[in-house]
């Protein structure tokens, strides 16, 4: 081929373990002479896929696909032959001849490789530095033992301005592109910079192959802010597509046959300095999509450790129901309420842990057992409306006779009959296709009525909710905070800025708007949102904020009252089941004529 010997190609193609290869992507396990493992390529139960190191080739008995280290490549990961040669050389560290456009993005992505890298041999060897005792005693009276602060590269940045700065210059690296990742700040006097993490103790983050891309630094004085501040986006580092720690948990996943993914940081190296080596963090509560895929390579059973408060909790159910939407299995482990992993396994130790471990709980169960701790006594409204939540769910997953299985629990525990709940989860079923149907005909438009209301109304609710929240007092943010919550939301684009804004309080405790405009610079809509948001000025802030959330709330249940009202109307329906319903869209009209006499002032809570 053009560019590339054929010598070459037989050389990459001989130096690679098609068995190590292929385990970044499938969970294989050693039978005979071959590695067997569930097919990528088809859907399976029973593993038919099988890799032969010594042929170097794979086969699938079930679908018939099957070639060498290029075919699967080129199958699976959608590579055209030469860009199938280049990764497969990539993966074996062998040099290729290149086209001058290719060597440049490739000396560019090195570069930024480059100077991550000097930063953190810099951070590494600052902290053991004699006089930054202090520093690295915070990691080892968090019983951090030095292996584990070294497996990690775990650093300091310096209280310093100028002494990063002063190693990048000596390294004669690139001072703009390291402004870009975020290690330097360029002055307003343009040309000059000087260091953006100071005090603090450094995290490195690296992707799957070991490469350092970004960042994360904890603050070490109680006035600084924020309590982290991580890299910015770059070419390299996409915070929502890589898991704290996976580059080091990769080999013991694949041994352990799942993986367990916590919040922080400390969770995480807590669990693998008493030996759970299957661990990555999701630095935060919110996995993202492109995070469950990145998982799926390695494993289909996901342990989910968060935070025993309510905050965690809600995020365990969020997570596990994107694990599930991909047909992985989600466990969730119950902490206690005052616990994170770091500080269960201190206060309990490793067998206690361990035991928890054992008890894990499917999220069907662990919603319910939420629920109910709840609401001790639950009315038929609060029932109705926790059903209506779990069926929603369920209508994502893939796995339907895990759905029926999910179905039968509900209708068990909460003492319904079970074809009600599968008679609403089919008519769920139909709205949402013929919704699909009526924006596929339209165009993607809806009716300019609706269109029209959920503009002026909810939109605008929303907006101003954000808007309080960005530049409001702390009374009026804690009450947002106590009153509303992310399923009130129906704008996809507001519902982000709404969730990156409530994690920055839960993380920091307070807004700095800077930072959420940087965090969202490379959306343009979503900034120029931000930005009309931010200049707004509520007068009687706190009557805005309960006339925001009344609007939000009462459309929730009036949409709830029209869905209702469709399934009275539904041919197929039971005259069991439309009784049933016509309860339920009495006891919603209720509510809504409860919360409007509220607002007004009628009615006293």
């Amino acid at each position: 081929m053009p560019g590339i010997p054929e010598e070459k190609i037989e050389e990459i193609r001989s130096s690679i373990n098609i068995v190590h290869y292929i385990s970044q992507f499938v969970n294989l396990k050693k039978t005979g002479q071959n590695y067997k493992g569930l097919c990528p390529f088809h859907t399976e139960k029973t593993p038919s896929f099988i890799v032969n190191p010594e042929k170097q080739i794979f086969k699938c008995f079930g679908c018939g696909k099957g070639g060498n280290i290029y075919t699967f490549i080129m199958d699976y990961e959608k590579h055209s032959f030469v860009d199938a040669v280049k990764k497969a050389a990539d993966f074996a560290g062998i040099s290729l001849p290149v086209t001058e456009q290719s060597a440049k993005e490739i000396n560019y992505f090195q570069k930024l490789y480059q100077i991550n890298e000097n930063a953190c041999e810099f951070f590494e060897d600052i902290l053991y530095k004699p006089k930054n005792e202090e520093q690295l005693n915070y990691f080892l009276k968090r019983n951090i033992s030095e292996k584990t602060i070294k497996a990690f590269r775990l650093g300091y940045a310096p209280d310093s301005y100028d002494q990063l700065l002063g190693r990048l210059k000596n390294s004669v690296l690139d001072l703009q592109e390291a402004a870009k990742l975020g290690l330097i700040q360029e002055k307003e006097d343009k040309g000059k910079f000087y260091d953006k993490f100071r005090h603090r103790v450094m995290f490195p983050f690296q992707n799957v192959s070991g490469k350092i891309i970004g960042f994360g630094g904890r603050k070490l004085r109680e006035e600084q802010q924020p309590k982290y501040l991580n890299s910015p986006e770059s070419p390299v580092y996409k915070k929502g597509k890589i898991l704290y720690g996976l580059h080091q948990a990769v080999n013991s996943i694949r041994e352990n046959g799942f993986v367990i993914i916590v919040e922080g940081y400390f969770d995480l190296l807590r669990l693998v300095e008493e030996g759970i080596k299957n661990t990555a963090a999701t630095s935060g509560t919110s996995l993202t999509e492109e995070q469950a895929k990145l998982l799926r390579r390695y494993t289909k059973d996901i342990y989910i450790a968060y935070d025993g408060d309510s905050a965690g909790i809600k995020a365990a159910i969020r997570n596990a129901q994107i694990i599930e939407k991909y047909d992985m299995n989600a466990f969730i482990i119950s902490l206690p309420e005052q616990d994170d992993p770091d500080s269960f396994v201190l206060n309990n130790g490793l067998a206690a842990f361990k035991e928890l471990l054992k008890e894990k709980t499917l999220p069907i169960d662990f919603q319910i057992n939420a629920f109910l701790n709840t609401n001790k006594n639950p009315s038929i409204e609060q029932k109705d409306s926790f059903i209506q939540e779990i069926l929603s769910s369920l209508l994502e997953m893939r796995n339907q006779i895990k759905t029926g299985l999910y179905i039968h629990q509900l209708a068990e525990r909460l003492q319904i009959n079970e074809s009600l709940l599968i008679n609403q989860i089919n008519s769920l079923k139909r709205q949402k296709y013929r919704s699909f149907r009526s924006k596929n005909k339209a165009g993607e438009e809806v009716s300019s009525t609706v269109k029209r209301r959920v503009h002026s109304g909810i939109y605008e609710a929303e907006k101003g909710l954000i808007g309080l929240l960005l530049n409001s007092t702390q009374e009026i943010q804690n009450y947002i905070i106590a009153n509303v919550s992310y399923e009130l939301f129906e704008n996809e684009q507001l519902l982000h800025i709404y969730e990156f804004i409530m994690q920055e309080l839960e993380e920091v405790g307070k807004i700095d708007l800077g930072k959420i405009m940087q965090s969202f610079q490379e959306d343009e809509e979503s900034n120029k949102v931000i930005s009309e948001i931010a200049v707004n000025d509520y007068i009687n802030e706190m009557k805005f904020a309960k006339d925001c959330i009344f609007q939000l709330k009462k459309w929730d249940l009036e949409k709830k009252a029209q869905d209702i009202s469709s399934l009275i109307k539904t041919e197929d329906s039971s005259t069991e089941s439309i009784l049933h319903y016509t309860q339920q869209l009495t006891e919603v009209r209720k509510e809504i004529n409860q919360l409007v006499r509220i607002h007004r002032g009628i009615l006293k809570i």
